[in-house]
């Protein structure tokens, strides 16, 4: 197993205070099936800090926007690579720590800026194989910088985020500013097993049944998400996902026209 004690890779779980009420179901989640999680694992926050000896919270001051808060949060890290999570990704399967360790090794071994644990998002079409386990993310691909459980160069998350954007500018303008940058890769499968929790602040209701079978309340402070509203986000998710090989050709079209 990799030896972390040169501290230069940490999880850092992004948040803000406002969402300090699903803490605790977060960390139960992450602890119970990842128990011998190898990394030091830091939260980010504005002011609030979750109690207890397995985690380090970073106060990063009132909120200005998601990424001056990130901003800050990351360049208090004191490690050089990051692996992301942010505070709704609940796990719901044991994490294989040997898997993550030797993708970090590969991550190293590549000198990589990126490697996301997950192959969604994007065009196949600008997805190079490398081998059984790997792709590498080429310029213009959509979701080149997804938020999704990755392991980060600091310095490079650093260098993509942008003062006053939201979580959905930096996956899409992000993505747009990562195209300048090699280096960028992900996993053929999902490394982690796990569910968003909640969307624009609420919790999604297909989540319902795992809370429950963990013997898991809906903490008080964020909604429960309607039947009708969560089948209307599925069905745009659904029809985004089904233009998305079409979207680099339209990038490159629009880029000709500007010209």
């Amino acid at each position: 197993m990799l030896n972390n004690i040169d501290g230069n890779v940490a999880v850092l779980v992004n948040s803000c205070d406002k969402y300090s009420d699903i803490w605790p179901v977060f960390f139960q989640l992450f602890f119970k099936y990842w128990p011998d999680c190898p990394f030091p694992v830091f939260l980010g926050s504005n002011e609030k800090t979750y109690n207890d000896p397995r985690v380090t919270t970073l106060c990063v001051g009132p909120d200005k926007s998601w990424a001056d808060s990130t901003q800050a949060m990351v360049a208090m890290l004191p490690a050089t690579n990051i692996l992301w999570f942010l505070d709704d990704y609940l796990l719901w399967d044991t994490v294989s720590t040997s898997k993550v360790t030797n993708l970090y090794e590969r991550f190293l071994k590549l000198q990589a800026n990126y490697l996301r644990m997950s192959p969604d998002g994007g065009s196949d079409q600008l997805k190079r194989i490398i081998d059984d386990k790997l792709l590498e993310l080429l310029p213009g691909v959509e979701y080149r910088t997804s938020l999704d459980n990755a392991f980060w160069s600091r310095e490079m998350l650093l260098n993509l985020l942008k003062t006053g954007e939201s979580p959905w500018e930096m996956e899409s303008a992000g993505s747009r500013r990562s195209d300048q940058f090699n280096g960028f890769y992900a996993t053929r499968s999902n490394v982690f097993q796990r569910t968003n929790g909640l969307e624009r602040g609420k919790w999604l209701r297909y989540n319902l049944p795992l809370l429950a079978r963990e013997g898991i309340a809906i903490p008080i402070g964020h909604p429960v998400m309607s039947r009708s509203k969560e089948f209307t986000k599925t069905m745009r998710r659904y029809l985004k996902r089904s233009i998305s090989p079409f979207r680099p050709v339209y990038r490159v079209l629009k880029g000709k026209s500007a010209h």
